[in-house]
Formats: structure tokens, sequence, C-alpha cells
């Protein structure tokens, strides 16, 4: 479930609001890690031998360009039209750069893997995403990795493991989230109540 990177599109098509990837996107160190992550032999392998699918939730800028990917036939694509709650209760590890899409996830006691192999290219200015307080290695919800072959490490470990959430980051989780039951919703509306 990765971000997107909005310095490696070539502009936007005005007629169809679709961005224009081209060379320049195909040689970002982006395209180049994640085509190697769907395509890797040793993670699909993983996969197949724990019993695991591997799915991809492209960011919706990449949607209309994932011929780009050669994706191969047991990769399976969440489109946009796939509700995130879907992806959650499916889901056994999720795997993201940055996305806040995790804290959900997290919020579940499930695991979650960053992984960032463009850090310094990510955090220089050029995207609009800026470096805040959330420091991912000492509040992150899971390990953060930083290459190809360690990331595809951590996943097929996941994998041998269950998917299991190690007790590090359940305690991080426990610790980050103020309440942990169904009533989420009943807070919600009473703080509305009480602003009337």
């Amino acid at each position: 479930m990765p971000t997107w990177r909005k310095y490696l599109a070539d502009g936007l098509n005005a007629g169809t609001g679709i961005w224009i990837l081209g060379e320049k996107f195909i040689k970002s160190s982006y395209y180049q890690f994640y085509y190697g992550l769907l395509s890797h032999p040793r993670l699909l392998e993983a996969a197949r031998e724990q019993g695991y699918k591997i799915c991809f939730m492209p960011h919706p800028t990449i949607q209309p360009h994932l011929e780009l990917f050669h994706l191969l036939d047991e990769i399976e694509v969440y489109g946009i039209d796939t509700s995130y709650r879907d992806i959650y209760a499916q889901s056994n590890l999720i795997l993201t750069d940055y996305s806040s899409a995790v804290f959900d996830f997290a919020y579940l006691r499930k695991p979650v893997l960053y992984t960032q192999f463009d850090k310094e290219e990510f955090f220089k200015g050029e995207h609009v995403y800026t470096q805040g307080y959330f420091d991912y290695e000492r509040y992150g919800f899971g390990e953060v990795e930083y290459d190809l072959e360690s990331t595809v490490d951590r996943i097929i470990e996941y994998m041998k493991n269950g998917c299991q959430l190690k007790e590090k980051y359940r305690k991080r989780i426990d610790n980050f989230f103020a309440f942990n039951d169904k009533n989420n919703c009943q807070r919600v509306y009473e703080a509305i109540r009480n602003l009337i």
C-alpha cells in the first residue's frame, strides 16, 4: 500500500485528469523497488509455500498505469473501488512506506511493515509530504526496512510466523491508542452533543 511521489510524474493530462508517467517514472527508485518487490522470486515462492497471496493496492494516481508493472497473474490488485474496510479485514500484514492508512490496521492489532527505500529523496522537499513528529523507527507499529532484500526477508519472516504481531509492536499500539473497545462512535456522538 505505497504512497505517491508527485515529483515522478511528467505532468497532468488536462483532458483526462490522469497523471502522465514516462521514462522518469520507470527509472525511479520507486518504480524499481515496487516492480522488484512484486516480481521477487523468493517472495512469491514463500507466499506459495506458506499459503499467502500478495496483494497490491497502488495509489489511485498509479492505477491507470498498472501495465507498467507487468504484474504476474498471482498478484492480486486492489482497485480504487476496493474498500479499506475489506482490505483490513482480509489482510494479515500491511506493507507501506509512509501511509497513515495503516493506523486503522494497527488498531486491529495486525502487523505493519514500513519500507522506506527512498527516505532521503522523499523528505528532501519535492514531495507534498514533510517530515513531522512521527519517527517511524521510534513510534511506528512495525519494523522499518530500507532496501528490497531486507523488505523481502522481513515479509517472509512474518509469513513463516503466521503473520503474528510482535509483542514490541503490540505494546506500542496499546500505548498509542487511548481506547481499544467498540465505543468510539458513542464517544464521538457524545462529544458532538456536548458542543450543542
